[in-house]
């Protein structure tokens, strides 16, 4: 009776011994970032099991790299218990290409990256509108928008340098003012090149034009591409010069003498 009493304890100790740690909670671990190889080694450590739910894509993940889960991390769950699992895609989704021609470079990043595609090269050619866009490639050949490609694919685009290559001819500046010139040569799209002039010009604005590099030539045909500077040659204006002598002819004026002492009242 000792013997069967002993065993019939042994026998209950250990099945409650069972019941107590089959019951334990188990943590759930963080599966966010792995693999689903990894997720599935270390689940399979904690007697949990998993099933995936979901895809998506994020560029930031390699394929199959855990998005998101359910139950979060961190939270209490029986063994053998399934985790629902968001994977990322194997290949990127196919996203249309926005509609950026002639837009700003900071309008076609903006509307790039919302699309979420990216910026690859910047080719600069030839024209007057700076940094639009004119084209649009993708792997050395144009794309259209439109145009359906993997999500986070690099977009080349072709931006206008602000200058162009179009020839105008040289306008005649010589004889306006500076003021002048300056609105005419920026309505030819040229800029103001190198500035020479005489020491003490009292209105630079309203200052002569007497010489200019390059000049319109000598059949007045002479051209020049868009965007190039022009040097200029000033003297003072005579206009200037006279009001220059009429300034000083007055401050040499001699005010007249004022009396040293008061009237005397004579009453």
């Amino acid at each position: 009776m000792t013997l069967v009493t002993l065993l019939l304890v042994g026998v209950a100790f250990l099945s409650l011994n069972l019941y107590t740690h089959h019951g334990e909670s188990i943590t759930v671990p963080d599966l966010r970032k792995l693999t689903i190889e990894q997720a599935e080694q270390r689940l399979k450590s904690l007697n949990l099991r998993y099933t995936v739910l979901d895809s998506a894509y994020q560029q930031e993940l390699p394929p199959t790299g855990i998005i998101e889960q359910s139950p979060k991390p961190g939270a209490k769950v029986k063994e053998n218990r399934r985790i629902y699992l968001t994977v990322n895609a194997t290949n990127p989704p196919l996203v249309p290409i926005p509609n950026i021609i002639e837009s700003s470079l900071r309008s076609a990043t903006v509307q790039l990256e919302l699309a979420g595609l990216r910026i690859g090269q910047q080719i600069r050619v030839p024209d007057l509108a700076k940094n639009v866009v004119l084209e649009i490639k993708r792997n050395n050949v144009s794309v259209k928008p439109g145009d359906r490609i993997p999500k986070g694919s690099a977009i080349d685009l072709v931006l206008g340098d602000g200058l162009g290559s179009t020839r105008i001819v040289v306008p005649n500046i010589v004889g306006l003012t500076f003021l002048q010139a300056k609105l005419i040569l920026k309505g030819h799209y040229l800029n103001v090149g190198l500035i020479t002039k005489e020491e003490n010009i009292l209105d630079m604005e309203n200052a002569l034009v007497v010489r200019q590099s390059p000049d319109p030539g000598p059949d007045g045909d002479r051209l020049i591409s868009v965007g190039e500077p022009v040097d200029i040659f000033l003297r003072e204006n005579p206009e200037s010069q006279a009001l220059r002598v009429l300034m000083d002819t007055n401050t040499t004026q001699t005010l007249p003498q004022l009396p040293t002492n008061p009237p005397q009242n004579n009453n």
